[in-house]
This record gives structure tokens, C-alpha cells and sequence, in this order.
């Protein structure tokens, strides 16, 4: 095994668990489907276009050498950091909308600002998760002890809760 076939195939299996863990949001249900879509496609678009001539003159160009395991293993590699990009591009335009926030606007400034920067701007300034209301359903944050709209008191759902969650603890 070369050196360039080596550092690809790190890059590779860190591209997976990546791809691994942002695909572990989708169960509950916070990924588009067309992030998924895009990213089920990334992998084997890559992969013909590094197995093509073109892309394999590319690669010659650039130094690498122009065999097919080395065209197959950057196909693979690209093609992982790819779909990876857009289930994380998927993720925040997930959450962006859980959190009733501008979601189109977080994933453009993510897509758009280079380095990740956009990403980590996004986590930095992302807001806490907003929950409904017990008696109007308006979205207030959570821990609140009382809604900003109607003035209805949260702690008493809060104890309702806790007292149910005693109650069935003594009768299971």
C-alpha cells in the first residue's frame, strides 16, 4: 500500500464516522430527506468521476498517480467528505427549524462561509429549544416559570408531570 493510498483510506473511514453519526440524527427525524438523497448520491458520483479518464487525468495532473485503486480510493474519499457536508447542511436546516429559526438563512451562511466557519457559527448562536405552552401553545423556552404570552404558570405543569412520573413509579 502506497502513502497516498494510506492517508486516503484515514480520510475515508473518518469521513465515515462522520457521515455515521449525522446519519444517527435522521431516526429522529431532524435530516431532510433530500440531505439524505444527496448524500446517498455524493458517494457513487464521485467514485465514476475519479474512475473516468477525465478524472484520472485530473489526478496525474495534480501529481498523484493515475491507477485505479488510487482513483477508486479518492473517489471514496470525496465522495464520503461530500455527503457528509450535506447531511451536516441537512442537520442544520433540521434543527434551525425545530428551533423556529431562519433555517434557509443558516444553511446558505454554512454553505457559504468557508472553513466550517459557517457550521460553527450556526452551533454558537443557535438558541435554546423552544417547547409549547401548557395552556396556550405558544413556544416559550424551557425551564420558563411563566409564559410570556398568556402568564399561565409553567410550574404547575412541571409538578403535574413529576407527580405522574411518582405515581407510576409506586405502581409499576
Amino acid at each position: 500500500m502506497t502513502q497516498q493510498s494510506a492517508v486516503l483510506l484515514i480520510a475515508f473511514l473518518a469521513g465515515i464516522v462522520v457521515a455515521a453519526v449525522l446519519l444517527g440524527t435522521a431516526t429522529r427525524k431532524i435530516l431532510p430527506r433530500s440531505a439524505m438523497g444527496i448524500a446517498a448520491l455524493a458517494i457513487p458520483i464521485w467514485v465514476l468521476y475519479f474512475a473516468s479518464g477525465q478524472g484520472r487525468s485530473l489526478l496525474a495532473t495534480k501529481g498523484f498517480l493515475s491507477a485505479m485503486p488510487e482513483a477508486l480510493w479518492f473517489g471514496l474519499t470525496f465522495g464520503v467528505f461530500t455527503a457528509a457536508f450535506f447531511l451536516a447542511l441537512g442537520y442544520i436546516y433540521g434543527d434551525a427549524k425545530r428551533r423556529q429559526k431562519p433555517a434557509w438563512a443558516w444553511v446558505i451562511a454554512a454553505f457559504l462561509i468557508p472553513n466550517f466557519i459557517g457550521f460553527i457559527l450556526y452551533f454558537l448562536f443557535r438558541g435554546p429549544l423552544l417547547g409549547p405552552c401548557s395552556s396556550c401553545g405558544k413556544p416559550i423556552r424551557g425551564g420558563e416559570a411563566f409564559c410570556s404570552h398568556c402568564g399561565y404558570s409553567q410550574v404547575l405543569s412541571i409538578e403535574r408531570i413529576t407527580a405522574d412520573d411518582h405515581t407510576k413509579r409506586r405502581t409499576v
